[in-house]
């Protein structure tokens, strides 16, 4: 037994664990929900550390073994279009941060990066957010017994919430935030603009014409750029999400301005995070996560304590083994002791019967009588069988013959000798005419006697008074 199956024999066993998703919005935490337990699904960010509000919030909740899963909202990562390098998968992921080294200012050490294929296969959208944020939050939940799941980005989450949509145009906003308008291509934001200098809100009893011509040029600018940019792609829809705003009066005064079809993300007035919660649960398993395994906490298995349990169920174990070889040995020298004792039984019967048998031994001169009356009687038995079988064979070669000749007797043949024994019978005759013996020998097909006999030669010639004369000699019979 290796130490690495020894490690795996005293691993903590797999409890199930409840999952629960958290949101970061600039101002707020959208959780998910859970059955059976009270989490308030939305909660306002205090003193602008959204770390130390998800550490309050996470410390009323009384549930073991709990897995958070953390959407980061734009403003904590960054986002760069690459061209896709020639390396393979495996490697890709730990080569991205020196791929991007001209692109931040970070060291490549100091940054956790992951990616996702555009359409087209020749670039990468690539997603980085730096690791000491990660490395935080990580240390944070530790202390709570709460496990870091997957830290996920909110790109992606969007771009599973137009439904049957795979490619869309989104204008989108968060509380303080500006607006920002990304085209995703197959659930892929392939494009992204901040528009600055548009305040809001842009609709209500501030309404600005002013303001929403402004916006709308700025939206008319991507839509042309990436008409000609993403060729390949249908990009005819708008979907609006803009916190702070009347989603009905914005999205009508964009399609009086705009040459693209403009439709509200959801059917009710929602937030972002709203939203984000309610499609992130759409996301793969390969979605992106700037949570890698190369930075979660390793397990020690191989602990003083792990040591002793194993050693005392070792212990045990070889206890308890020996506790069932003893009792197993005990059993089988109690069945020995009873075999031996049945064999010495059966040999003092053996003994007795070899006795019995030497007192029984016949002398040499009742074996040798025996055996003349043995081939005395064998050589009775084989006179008898030859007398019965030369009896059978007179009794068919005379009565049945002589009966079966007279009965077929015929006025053109007339026989004069016939001689007869156990495997012969030879006829002599004259015949009126010749053909007349062909025809009379036919007709021994039709007596039981006859039937099966044939002829090796048949002779045929004329007397001194010119009558045909005829000698039938008859082949040997097959046994």
């Amino acid at each position: 037994m290796n130490i690495q199956s020894l490690i795996g024999k005293f691993k903590r066993n797999n409890q199930a664990r409840n999952t629960l998703t958290v949101v970061i919005q600039p101002s707020e935490l959208y959780f998910s929900q859970l059955t059976g337990v009270d989490i308030p699904s939305k909660v306002s960010v205090e003193d602008g550390s959204w770390q130390g509000t998800l550490r309050r919030c996470l410390d009323d909740i009384e549930l073991s073994h709990l897995t958070l899963d953390v959407v980061l909202n734009s403003k904590l990562y960054q986002t760069y279009q690459i061209e896709k390098p020639n390396i393979p998968p495996t490697e890709l992921s730990g080569a991205l941060p020196f791929l991007l080294k001209d692109l931040i200012s970070e060291k490549v050490t100091d940054i956790i990066a992951d990616s996702a294929e555009l359409p087209g296969g020749n670039k990468l959208q690539v997603y980085v957010v730096v690791k000491s944020l990660i490395i935080e939050l990580q240390q944070m939940l530790l202390t709570l017994d709460v496990q870091l799941g997957r830290v996920l980005v909110e790109d992606e989450v969007w771009g599973v919430s137009a439904a049957e949509l795979g490619s869309f145009l989104l204008l989108q906003r968060s509380k303080q935030r500006s607006f920002r308008v990304s085209a995703f291509v197959e659930h892929h934001c392939a494009f992204q603009r901040t528009m600055r200098g548009i305040a809001s809100p842009l609709t209500g009893v501030a309404t600005s014409i002013l303001q929403l011509d402004g916006i709308a040029l700025e939206l008319q600018r991507s839509i042309d750029y990436l008409s000609s940019q993403l060729r390949g792609s249908s990009l005819h829809k708008m979907k609006v999400c803009c916190d702070e705003e009347e989603l009905q009066e914005l999205v009508e005064a964009l399609n009086e301005r705009l040459n693209v079809s403009v439709a509200s993300l959801t059917e009710e007035q929602c937030d972002s995070g709203e939203v984000l919660i309610k499609f992130v649960s759409h996301l793969s398993a390969n979605a992106i996560n700037l949570y890698p395994d190369s930075i979660k906490p390793k397990t020690e298995h191989l602990t003083l304590a792990n040591i002793a349990i194993g050693w005392a169920a070792v212990g045990g174990f070889l206890l308890t083994m020996f506790g069932y070889l003893y009792f197993q040995h005990t059993q089988l020298n109690n069945e020995l002791q009873h075999y031996a004792k049945q064999q010495q039984q059966a040999e003092q019967k053996l003994a007795e019967f070899n006795k019995r048998l030497v007192k029984h031994k016949p002398s040499a001169a009742k074996i040798a009588a025996v055996e003349r009356l043995k081939a005395d009687i064998q050589g009775t038995r084989a006179s008898l069988k030859a007398v019965a079988e030369f009896d059978k064979s007179q009794q068919m070669g005379y009565s049945g013959v002589m009966k079966a000749l007279a009965k077929l007797g015929r006025q053109d043949i007339s026989l004069n000798s016939i001689f007869i024994d156990a495997n012969t019978m030879d006829l002599q005759g004259l015949a009126r005419e010749p053909k007349a013996i062909p025809n009379w020998v036919s007709q021994f097909q039709s007596d039981i006697n006859l039937v099966g006999r044939t002829f090796e030669q048949l002779r045929i010639g004329r007397n001194d008074q010119d009558i045909v004369t005829f000698e039938l000699i008859t082949q040997r019979e097959n046994k």
